[in-house]
């Protein structure tokens, strides 16, 4: 198969993605979609099995109704393939979505959606068939491979660019949140841990699972500090202090020295890709003209 067959199968694949997500998206506004979306809230939290997968989230079963048949059903999580929360009590609302006549095979999280999140896959396969194109048309078409670059380079520091504004406003959000929170007394119930693989071996890193009762009387579970890399840096039994927001207790930190930004490193790569991007694009356009 010649050059130019690929890229055009590949943006008919690309193309082809996102009309499938895009339609996937728009059932849900019809008299009988194919997927539903459910408020639903937690109705028990249990401590994870030492060793469990840190992808697997917490343990946890929740209640919630059934659209299409009205009927109220207790489904539980199991190994992360039902979603995965890190931060949990008893009576915690929550977001399902399941598929038509199949709402075992549920998929959990703190939050619904937004419409730019439900329609991200769709974007990415649309930008990627736009790509694909690009490169076809100015190197098959035309051989300039320098304005495929170019094209190809500007396109992913918008997204980028895109991706790095949602992450700045999570961490306002966040941090506006835990701004004058209270802090209390915490407990670490147990350790989870995520599987590193190299070409010799498997190593391990940790997460601790904290335990703590809000001045509200809720008693929360959630997840934090990571990156543990030994089971001893903080065994269970450790008692430390929590910081939580009153108005949303699945949003926690912890006292000096397992403070954390979960949005720092994030925001920093993605503002060190965004100029590399650009640098490069520029370099490129700059050589072409």
């Amino acid at each position: 198969m010649s050059g130019n067959a690929v890229l055009l199968v590949l943006a008919a694949a690309f193309g082809a993605w996102a009309v499938v997500e895009a339609v996937w998206y728009a059932t849900r506004f019809t008299p009988a979609p194919v997927a539903y979306s459910a408020d639903s809230r937690v109705v028990r939290v249990d401590v994870p099995l030492p060793d469990t997968d840190q992808e697997h989230g917490l343990p946890v079963a929740v209640a919630l109704q059934d659209p299409s048949t009205g009927q109220e059903l207790t489904l539980r999580t199991a190994d992360g393939k039902n979603g995965a929360l890190y931060t949990a009590w008893e009576g915690m609302p929550v977001w399902v979505r399941f598929s038509s006549g199949e709402p075992s095979a549920f998929r959990v999280q703190n939050r619904p959606l937004g419409r730019g999140q439900e329609l991200s896959r769709a974007y990415w396969a649309a930008v990627l068939c736009a790509a694909v194109l690009l490169v076809r048309f100015t190197t098959v078409q035309h051989h300039s491979y320098g304005w495929a670059w170019a094209g190809f380079g500007y396109g992913l520091t918008l997204l980028l660019a895109y991706g790095c504004v949602g992450a700045v406003r999570r961490r306002r959000r966040r941090r506006a949140l835990l701004e004058g929170a209270p802090t209390v007394p915490a407990e670490v119930v147990s350790l989870m841990r995520e599987a590193h693989h190299n070409e010799e071996d498997v190593t391990y890193t940790y997460t601790a699972v904290v335990s703590f009762t809000t001045h509200e009387g809720l008693t929360v579970i959630g997840t934090g500090p990571s990156g543990l890399t030994n089971q001893d840096d903080i065994p269970v039994g450790t008692r430390l202090h929590v910081r939580y927001s009153p108005a949303d207790p699945a949003t926690i930190d912890f006292a000096p020295p397992y403070y954390s930004d979960p949005y720092r490193a994030l925001t920093g790569w993605i503002v060190t890709t965004i100029v590399l991007g650009a640098l490069v694009t520029l370099f490129v356009v700059h050589a072409l003209l």
